[in-house]
């Protein structure tokens, strides 16, 4: 062969090694956890003990206001297990909550405000009757939707914020790397298998969940569940979002004063 050819193929083998050295070493990485590294109170390589996660008083309403200014937890189930309560969004600053509600309902808390908004149109007519008949709900013929308004109502917690991850409590986990998520420390973690302790459950097909490390916050889980009629696939995420728009809110509030003094 030509010596030229030669000189020629080594330099592109060599660019080629060079390349795939430079890709190794600066490829974003994610870290294989082990008993050395640091957990969050009741985890580690091999176990979640999801009770001591929640008795840490830190929770998903609040621990992710110190990453993101605003952020969505967004939760998916097979359709016919039907929530009150499903997605929530969160302003970090003022507290504000947006919690997404059946038929299109939307519910805004607020320290002890309360807001309540239900399009009319997606009602049963049985159920309109129901809200046009309850003296707490004003009808808006202008959206065509009832409203309620409540400056007193109680500092309550919404229906299902932070328990959408329960369901994970019926398996065991293992840990399998160390990443981020949305810039958040998270361990992930893998499903391997169904806890003695558990009640009769699907058994786990496949699944997976990211656990913060600082705070034990539970920012995402994807899992599987192979059942009689089929599979139950449920999504969960905690990420940054903007807060949606709520000028709705102050229509509750001025169609509340109106319709209290016409009383």
């Amino acid at each position: 062969m030509d010596r030229r050819y030669l000189v020629g193929l080594a330099a592109l083998v060599a660019l080629g090694i060079g390349a795939v050295a430079f890709a190794t070493v600066w490829a974003p990485q994610a870290s294989s956890p082990g008993s050395e590294q640091t957990y969050p109170e009741g985890a580690g390589p091999d176990h979640i003990n999801f009770s001591a996660l929640d008795a840490d008083e830190t929770n998903v309403s609040h621990a992710p206001r110190a990453h993101w200014d605003s952020y969505a937890i967004v939760y998916d189930a097979p359709p016919d297990r039907r929530l009150v309560e499903g997605d929530y969004y969160i302003n970090s600053a003022t507290g504000e909550i947006l919690a997404d509600r059946w038929d299109n309902a939307t519910v805004y808390r607020n320290g002890t405000t309360y807001a309540f908004l239900q399009p009319a149109d997606s009602l049963p007519e049985h159920q309109r009757e129901q809200f046009s008949s309850d003296p707490l709900f004003v009808y808006d013929n202008a959206t065509d939707a009832y409203y309620r308004y409540d400056p007193h109502y109680g500092q309550i917690a919404p229906t299902n914020i932070g328990r959408h991850p329960d369901i994970l409590d019926a398996y065991t986990w293992t840990a399998t790397n160390r990443t981020t998520h949305h810039g958040v420390p998270v361990i992930t973690y893998r499903v391997s298998g169904e806890r003695t302790t558990a009640a009769d459950v699907p058994p786990p097909r496949n699944g997976t969940l990211r656990l913060g490390v600082e705070d034990g916050i539970i920012y995402a889980f994807d899992l599987t569940l192979d059942a009689d009629e089929g599979t139950y696939r449920y999504t969960y995420d905690v990420r940054p979002a903007p807060f949606p728009d709520h000028g709705w809110v102050e229509t509750a509030r001025g169609l509340a004063a109106a319709n209290e003094s016409a009383a």
